[in-house]
């Protein structure tokens, strides 16, 4: 979830209107920030000292809950859209 035009743009509020919403823990709110600011998924998981298969389920699953908070608000949260560059940090 990176700012590219084909992407959401992802501001204090909306971070924090999600975060709020889908009720998120500690771990899944370092990732979202993260990235947000473009962090690699293995460093990620050198910060959270777990593998990179975790983030990669934490951020499928991140994805799933946005998709479902979006439905309930579509007028704060934009419909998400896959990138290039999403899949290339999903993958590295």
């Amino acid at each position: 979830m990176t700012m590219n035009k084909k992407d959401i743009l992802w501001t204090k509020d909306t971070l924090a209107f999600f975060i709020d919403k889908a009720m998120l823990n500690d771990d899944e709110i370092f990732i979202m920030e993260n990235r947000v600011k473009g962090m690699p998924v293995s460093a990620m998981a050198m910060n959270l000292h777990c593998s990179e298969s975790t983030i990669h389920r934490n951020i499928s699953n991140l994805k799933k809950r946005y998709d479902v908070v979006q439905k309930e608000y579509p007028d704060v949260l934009p419909i998400r859209k896959k990138s290039a560059k999403e899949e290339y940090m999903d993958s590295h």
